[in-house]
């Protein structure tokens, strides 16, 4: 309103009231006197509202910029998390109410707006999401040191790997497709399930992992290598219970900072095995990569030269995870039949391919002679570790001129050309000429019989009955014992079950049997 506007109001006031001398007196004293006052009072309430307004918003500030005690929050689950410069926490909204409230009666001048100020900044914490958080370098060394060496062998591996996972909880759009070792599953599943647990199951945070080859394009692939620690659960279990918002926060951040994990590791790595490593297969073409296991794996050979289809795909298989160092097979079977075809003759009828071999195949041909020699269908089950033993001695006996191979290539070979089941390290439903295991474990069974009848006046332990068994084992021409496991499995089949009690063996047995 202005000046003139004013003048104008007032005027018509005292027209108004001219014929009135007590109104007009009571204008002149409000005018003189009490207006003056009012005007110094609103504008002193003005002034503190705007200083509690200035003061609030310096609070306010203050609080959630404070690096050593930083708040978030996750819309999709509704949850609060605190950062106090180390790792990152779950919080309680009435905890973060309580903090706030009592920190902000400690400052009298805010006390009259502290509800507001409570409530303002609630809201603006819950516009700070987890995934822009900044963590300290304390923080992100933390995880990456918990990342390196257990899970990954560089800290260059761990950054793209915390870059991808980023990439996938912000959703980021990228044709790549990583493909890691089956070994890896459970943890990326725990992984999962846990980074679903605290940003909604809408996030999936493993979404670009693979762990079969579906015919991608090469140039859309990329490889991620885990250490063989990966499959120990106790590896990795306790971190991700633990440190699960240190890791998203982490990630989150790498994604952001690094734009995306194909910048990453274009841009930022500085360890150029490690950009070989996880761009290789997308350096290459089916062709190129079959012409490649053609030249350093097999050599042109005579007429006499041959190798079987089941050979070759074992040669591949080999090429595959040993060299290549990929944990898929990125060609089909068929293209690759027909990619060799091309380059080798093949007789479909009795799917081998002539002139050709492999200075690679001779220990496959001296396993093959040991499993036809030595094993055959059975009730009976074997450790990869009992059959390597076997076969080793086998080959000392056969005085065989072959490198010896690896537990893991032992595993590799019975998978491929044995079709023996395998859970886990054990070969299941056979049974090996070179050690009846059962037969001797019964042997010596009866031996203890006789032992524990002439002077076992109490219950035995079923595990210094084992440690009975080793004893007596060193008495027989093999000396090998089996697992303790196998052991109380074995007992528990022979004896029965009325004699087994509390994992002993009752003294009653030895007298009735």
């Amino acid at each position: 309103m202005s000046l003139s506007n004013m003048i104008t109001n007032l005027t018509s006031l005292f027209e108004q009231y001219k014929e009135h001398p007590e109104i007009i007196s009571k204008m002149e004293e409000y005018m003189s006197k009490q207006f003056p006052h009012a005007l110094e009072l609103y504008v002193d309430r003005i002034n503190r509202k705007h200083n509690l307004e200035k003061q609030s918003n310096i609070y306010i500030d203050k609080f959630l910029n404070n690096p050593e005690r930083q708040y978030f929050y996750i819309q999709q689950s509704s949850l609060f998390v605190f950062y106090n410069g180390e790792n990152y926490s779950l919080i309680n909204e009435d905890t973060v109410w309580h903090i706030l409230l009592s920190d902000i009666s400690t400052k009298e001048h805010l006390i009259p707006w502290k509800h507001k100020i409570k409530n303002s900044t609630i809201k603006q914490i819950k516009e700070k999401s987890l995934t822009i958080s900044i963590p300290e370098s304390n923080t992100i060394q933390y995880v990456i040191q918990h990342l390196t060496p257990v899970l990954f062998r560089s800290k260059s591996e761990a950054k793209h790997f915390l870059t991808l996972l980023g990439d996938n909880i912000l959703k980021k759009a990228d044709d790549t497709t990583y493909f890691t070792r089956i070994e890896s599953n459970d943890f990326l599943i725990c992984l999962h399930d846990h980074v679903q647990c605290i940003l909604g199951t809408h996030c999936l945070p493993i979404s670009s992992i693979k762990f079969k080859y579906h015919n991608q394009e090469f140039k859309n692939c990329g490889i991620l290598s885990f250490n063989d620690s990966v499959k120990i659960r106790s590896c990795w279990d306790g971190f991700l219970k633990s440190h699960i918002l240190d890791l998203i926060a982490v990630a989150c951040h790498y994604s952001n900072q690094f734009q995306n994990a194909s910048i990453y590791i274009e841009t930022h790595c500085q360890t150029p095995e490690v950009t070989h490593s996880i761009n290789y297969l997308s350096t290459l073409t089916k062709e190129s990569l079959v012409n490649k296991f053609t030249e350093t794996w097999l050599e042109p050979s005579t007429e006499s030269g041959e190798i079987k289809w089941v050979e070759m795909y074992y040669l591949w298989k080999r090429f595959i995870l040993s060299e290549c160092r990929f944990p898929v097979m990125p060609v089909h079977i068929k293209d690759l039949k027909y990619l060799l075809g091309n380059k080798i003759n093949y007789n479909e009828s009795l799917d081998l391919y002539s002139k050709v071999t492999s200075s690679k195949l001779s220990y496959v041909k001296t396993f093959q002679s040991f499993w036809e020699q030595t094993i055959s269908e059975g009730a009976d089950e074997f450790e990869i570790s009992e059959l390597w033993s076997l076969y080793i001695k086998w080959m000392r006996l056969k005085d065989a001129k072959v490198t010896s191979i690896s537990e893991d290539k032992m595993h590799f070979l019975i998978e491929h050309f044995a079709g023996s089941q395998i859970t886990s390290k054990y070969v299941t439903s056979i049974k090996c000429n070179l050690w009846d295991k059962q037969s001797e474990m019964n042997d010596i069974i009866n031996q203890l019989k006789v032992d524990y009848n002439f002077c076992q006046e109490e219950d035995i332990a079923i595990f210094k009955l084992y440690r009975d068994y080793c004893t007596k084992i060193l008495e027989t021409p093999l000396k090998r014992t089996v697992s303790k496991k196998y052991f109380e499995k074995y007992i528990s089949k022979i004896i029965p079950s009325e004699y087994i009690q509390d994992n002993n063996l009752l003294k009653q047995y030895w007298c009735e049997f």
